[in-house]
């Protein structure tokens, strides 16, 4: 009686086993335990959907292969994030990071992140960098967008605060240089201005003229040596009051125009002005302080 039922039991669970999976389980001579059929994601689901289960289909994929920039970070600010040496703004900075400046993420990510970024190491504040997927993507479209060979060449990083230093020196330095080449520049060419007036010295004043060897007056005589090196200038001492940039008489250089109360000279240096001066004296040169000042204008 016991091996019947046995028998009966074991016919049983063979069928099961057959209609349980009809399309896959096969007769083999030489089935061996690893010959079990196989339940795909199909299968599962539609398990699960008969049955009402719910299911995160998420663990039941394959997870992806890691991101290649998913261990970077990029600056999210207008103007730039201190790097600090700790975990808190007490602590000293010891670089920045600008607007899309990349970073590499070494340490867990909380209320600050650590970072290495160029030549510096350090702690930025969280909220200020985009990492994760969106890091990721970010990286990807700045790398599919540049034309750089290298993609490594895509990416800028921190400036540490001794480079930052060494950096504004620099600029200082070639700033001051370009200042005094300017300065040198505009000297010559005021220099130049005030040698073609001189050689009208002794022609005649005309009032209302503008020729330079006929006859001018001041304005006129102003406005015909600027219009000489392609500057513009208005007909009248007044109007003339308004050009170009104001500077005080100490500052003055040669070429300038020095005004006062209807009249207009241009500076020579030494304190001297090459002008127009009045139908007895004609064009001539007269002490800059002759009368009182109303404004000097530099127009180069």
């Amino acid at each position: 009686m016991d091996s019947i039922l046995k028998k009966g039991l074991f016919l049983v669970t063979i069928t099961g086993a057959i209609t349980a999976f009809p399309d896959t389980a096969y007769a083999s001579d030489t089935a061996t335990v690893n010959d079990m059929p196989q339940v795909g994601i199909e299968e599962v689901l539609n398990d699960c959907y008969l049955s009402d289960k719910e299911i995160e289909v998420e663990d039941y994929l394959v997870p992806t292969q890691k991101g290649e920039y998913l261990d970077m970070a990029f600056a999210n600010v207008q103007s730039f994030l201190y790097i600090r040496s700790e975990p808190t703004t007490d602590s000293e900075w010891v670089g920045k990071l600008y607007p899309d400046y990349a970073a590499k993420i070494i340490g867990p990510v909380g209320e600050w992140t650590k970072i290495q970024s160029g030549e510096v190491t350090g702690y930025v504040y969280s909220d200020y960098i985009i990492i994760g997927n969106n890091a990721e993507q970010k990286a990807q479209d700045m790398v599919r967008n540049s034309e750089a060979a290298d993609s490594e060449e895509v990416f800028t990083y921190a400036e540490s605060k001794e480079e930052e230093e060494a950096r504004l020196a620099k600029e200082a330095k070639e700033a001051e240089a370009r200042a005094q080449e300017e300065a040198a520049a505009k000297a010559g060419t005021g220099q130049a201005i005030v040698d073609y007036a001189c050689q009208f010295i002794g022609n005649p004043y005309v009032w209302g003229g503008t020729s330079l060897t006929n006859g001018a007056d001041c304005s006129g005589f102003v406005q015909s040596v600027f219009a000489h090196f392609g500057i513009s200038l208005p007909r009248t001492t007044w109007d003339m009051e308004n050009v170009g940039t104001p500077v005080s008489y100490d500052q003055a250089i040669a070429g300038d125009i020095i005004l006062y109360d209807g009249h207009v000279g241009i500076y020579m240096g030494d304190g001297q002005i090459v002008n127009a001066i009045n139908s007895a004296k004609g064009i001539g040169i007269l002490p800059a302080t002759y009368t009182n000042i109303i404004t000097v204008r530099r127009l180069i």
